[in-house]
């Protein structure tokens, strides 16, 4: 009969590395004299209680370990793909989800059949270069922090919403067609223009154009921004003729 007295691969320092030490050296004690020939312990009824009590205690101690690291790494891959200014995802978590997005619609196009698979919206504020240089850039990150509201709150739970960089926006949105996905591109273009920021005694508006491109399995992510890109710089221009 054999007992593994190991109980961590890399014990801790200080006083958790002396108890997994005395827990280890009376269990080894304890395996020893299990395997005597004479099966007979030489450990008295209250050391093997206390051996027995160290190594619950130890055990314990190892899980909460590893459960405080497992919640720190995941705290890490979440900032990882978090935009720090705006809680919204950054741009390689928004490449993250988009490549998924493109793979799920390609699984489910399996059968050759071309089916859109979601909408990709891009979009960009206007003027917000002169809300930094008039109002100073604690206006200008205030204002980022409010159009990432609205658009969190705007779009539906399975939705992705990034902040690309500067003061430039992206939102997945899976499983839409091309007509409902320009409903919503319209609707959140003109729910975020009808935003105010109110800054000291002042109130600052939103400026914002949104352009809507729907993606099929076969896209590739550069290229499906590029689109998106373009079509809401086509849309800035329409909106300031």
């Amino acid at each position: 009969m054999s007992h593994d007295t190991t109980l961590m691969t890399a014990p801790l320092d200080g006083p958790s590395a002396r108890m997994y030490a005395e827990v280890t050296g009376m269990l080894a004690r304890f395996n020893g004299a299990l395997e005597t020939t004479s099966g007979a312990p030489d450990l008295n009824p209250h050391e093997t209680t206390a051996a027995l009590r160290l190594a619950l205690v130890a055990m314990t101690e190892a899980q909460k370990r590893i459960e405080r690291q497992q919640a720190r790494i995941a705290e890490l891959e979440n900032l990882s793909v978090t935009d720090e200014l705006t809680g919204a995802m950054n741009r390689r978590g928004f490449d993250m989800q988009l490549r998924k997005a493109l793979a799920q619609s390609k699984r489910l196009n399996a059968d050759g059949e071309e089916t859109e698979g979601g909408i990709v919206l891009m979009i960009d504020l206007d003027r917000f270069k002169s809300v930094n240089d008039t109002h100073g850039h604690a206006a200008g990150d205030e204002l980022l922090r409010l159009v990432a509201g609205v658009l969190t709150r705007d779009v539906r739970a399975s939705d992705t919403v990034a902040r690309l960089g500067g003061d430039e926006f992206a939102v997945l949105m899976p499983d839409l067609d091309t007509a409902d996905g320009l409903t919503r591109a319209r609707r959140l273009e003109k729910r975020l223009n009808a935003t105010r920021l109110s800054w000291g005694d002042l109130v600052l508006p939103v400026s914002a154009s949104v352009g809507a491109v729907s993606y099929l399995p076969q896209d590739r992510p550069a290229e499906l921004l590029k689109r998106a890109d373009e079509i809401m710089y086509r849309r800035k221009a329409e909106r300031r003729g």
